[in-house]
């Protein structure tokens, strides 16, 4: 069977949602695999799937722009750029350039824990990106790249280089590399089984037994969560 293309992984991913996904990661006990829930996409719309591009960045004094703009070139088709950003709060993070260039590369979208500016050229490109907040200070000379493709820490989860990243209306998940095929296959059932499922409670059928029928509580106890 041929191996799927990064692009026809990721089309498969947006016909998904997220709260199937993590469903999915909680019954094999990955209970923190989800972003802090106020990185959230900037239109409704936007969908985002790919594997993770990370960098990590942190609060500077001086005007050395660090490897932001070699960052850019290292970008790979079909990508997803996740920054971690140390927290900082008083800068836009990523902005229409960036968004232009990471296009040209190919890369699909951003997560961003932290802040974006040029909002209304980044619509205008259509390229989907999910933050924190809108802060229209620039960077530089308060904030600099320091080190890419290393494992970064957003929230409660650890990204690793090549993760899964898959975002929606409801936020992010992140999909450790190692299992993502095996995740996207059954988080595809579980969109299936959902779809009949609301057929059957328009029809009157009781909550109850359907997710008997279709297992959906068959995860690990609370008190197994790492």
């Amino acid at each position: 069977m041929p191996v799927p293309t990064t692009e026809e992984i990721a089309e498969r991913f947006k016909k998904l949602y997220v709260p199937a996904v993590a469903d999915i990661l909680d019954k094999k006990g990955l209970w923190h695999q989800l972003l802090p829930k106020e990185i959230m996409p900037l239109d409704d719309d936007m969908k985002v799937a790919g594997p993770a591009f990370t960098a990590k960045g942190h609060p500077t004094a001086g005007l050395d722009i660090g490897i932001g703009p070699r960052i850019l070139e290292e970008f790979t088709p079909g990508c997803v750029a996740v920054w971690d950003t140390s927290g900082d709060q008083d800068v836009g993070h990523w902005g229409e350039l960036m968004s232009n260039s990471a296009m040209s590369k190919g890369c699909v979208g951003a997560v961003i824990d932290g802040g974006i500016r040029d909002t209304g050229y980044i619509r205008k490109l259509g390229f989907n990106v999910f933050s924190k907040f809108r802060n229209a200070a620039d960077a530089v000379g308060r904030w600099t790249i320091v080190a890419m493709n290393v494992p970064v820490k957003i929230g409660n989860v650890l990204v690793h280089p090549g993760d899964y990243i898959f975002g929606d209306l409801d936020g992010v998940v992140v999909i450790p590399k190692d299992i993502v095929m095996e995740v996207l296959v059954e988080a595809e059932a579980v969109v299936a089984a959902e779809s009949e499922i609301r057929v059957a409670v328009a029809n009157g059928a009781p909550l109850a037994d359907l997710y008997n029928k279709f297992k959906l509580l068959d995860r690990p106890s609370g008190a197994d969560k790492g």
